[in-house]
């Protein structure tokens, strides 16, 4: 026992009978509020030893105010329930140990562990001032880190896990390994994958994560994938796209660290410290993983930017290869045309007297049908300028689709075939077949 002034003392109890003495005599002493504090087993003695129980409602009921703090588990949360009537307010903090009750003078502890629904056996008691204020100061600290217990208890009913964010150093690098293989295992809607190289791919195929990201989308599951591609990946990306084809992945740039993102629920993100390694664990360092809201959110929205990026990217080439291949094709057609009218025209020229009327008209129609197939390529052209930049303009009329056909096959089809003394036929359907079209960019369909 030791105590700073004849008043003030500090002791242990031993015995269950002195111990519950004790309790009842602190609690009968307090005027104004208690602070509380207990591991996951003091619930069930504060609720289940029925002296306790009954020695607080009559403290309640003198308008002592009563905070407590526990750990809120599955085992004790109809312990804990209980305690939500009687208390003014009850907290969880996860894996606390610390069992004690704190008034404005007086201090108390088990010294000994608690046993579920059983009385204190032995007790720590002080009113010493310096050692109540100091509890007092322990008790508003942890207070400030607890969550209320309705929270908790919401999270446990509806199966809801709590928030964690947990930091890995290179020691841990087995650890990392394990826990990005159980993500890519426990994928039910959807996994974000961005991959730093070509070769980590190599390193997470090796590690069999891509096996259940494959079986993870033949189960329904969307998966994407940023990924720099190449010979050294090759393969893994035709296994990929052979086995799991909704898999959608696209190439990327080299990145410092790779991010793994799944059910928008958890994420993982790890620093590349060894780029040359052969496995996921030799090659990582610094990592976090975390199912915080926020962080999940906010590296999901890094990825979707990146994802955009590279697909603007991939279409912007797409569309610059379509664009060349189309001037290409545009420059043959437009030289086609044009080749059989210089012929003409300078053959026309060196003869000027000698060419009989009939080799004339047969010039004249070559150069006009040419002529005209050219004025419709440069039509076509300038149609798909005007696409692109939304100014085309359609005319609409009411027209009868047999006159438009006997049109065209009289007008062009049949001129391109008189050279090659081909006869086209078109026998016309005997109704009228009227519709609302413009009339020139439907015969440019044909």
């Amino acid at each position: 026992m030791a105590s700073s002034s004849p008043s003030e003392r500090t002791e242990v109890l031993h015995g269950v009978e002195n111990a519950t003495n004790a309790i009842l005599q602190f609690l009968s002493n307090t005027k104004n509020t208690i602070s509380g504090c207990s591991d996951s087993t003091g619930p069930s003695v504060i609720v289940g030893v029925e002296l306790y129980n009954k020695s607080i409602v009559e403290l309640k009921n003198r308008g002592v105010k009563v905070k407590h703090i526990s750990e809120i588990n599955k085992e004790n949360i109809h312990y804990c329930k209980d305690l939500m009537k009687i208390f003014d307010e009850l907290r969880h903090l996860d894996g606390i140990k610390g069992n004690f009750a704190v008034s404005e003078t007086e201090y108390l502890a088990p010294s000994t562990a608690l046993q579920e629904a059983k009385p204190v056996r032995n007790l720590l008691y002080s009113n010493v001032k310096t050692i109540v204020e100091q509890q007092q100061y322990i008790f508003d600290t942890l207070w400030n880190k607890a969550v209320p217990a309705e929270q908790k208890i919401r999270q446990i009913e509806q199966g809801i896990d709590e928030e964690y964010f947990e930091v890995f150093t290179d020691r841990d690098r087995e650890i990392v390994s394990q826990i990005l293989f159980d993500l890519a295992k426990s994928v039910k809607e959807e996994a974000l994958i961005l991959l730093p190289s070509a070769k980590a791919l190599v390193r997470v195929d090796r590690l069999g994560v891509i096996d259940n990201i494959i079986r993870a989308s033949q189960s329904g599951a969307t998966v994407k994938i940023i990924c720099p591609v190449s010979e050294e990946n090759s393969n893994i990306i035709r296994k990929i796209a052979e086995h799991a084809p909704a898999v959608k992945t696209l190439d990327g740039n080299n990145s410092p660290y790779g991010m793994y993102i799944i059910d928008g629920e958890k994420f993982l993100k790890a620093e590349v410290k060894e780029p040359k390694a052969e496995t996921f664990s030799e090659a990582i360092g610094f990592a976090v993983y975390s199912n915080s809201k926020v962080s999940v959110d906010s590296f999901r929205s890094v990825f979707e930017l990146l994802w955009n990026e590279h697909t603007l990217n991939d279409e912007l080439k797409r569309a610059d290869k379509m664009q060349k291949q189309f001037i290409n094709v545009a420059a043959h057609e437009l030289r086609t045309p044009v080749q059989p009218i210089l012929g003409i025209l300078e053959l026309l020229h060196s003869k000027k007297t000698e060419i009989r009327k009939q080799e004339l008209d047969q010039s004249l129609d070559l150069i006009i049908r040419n002529a005209y197939r050219l004025k419709r390529l440069v039509e076509d052209i300038l149609d798909v300028t005007r696409i692109e930049s939304e100014t085309l303009v359609i005319h609409k009329e009411l027209l009868d689709l047999n006159d438009v056909i006997a049109g065209i096959v009289r007008e062009t089809i049949s001129n391109q075939f008189d050279s090659k003394r081909v006869q086209i036929l078109y026998e016309p359907i005997e109704d009228s077949i009227h519709i609302k079209a413009d009339k020139f960019r439907l015969s440019q369909v044909y």
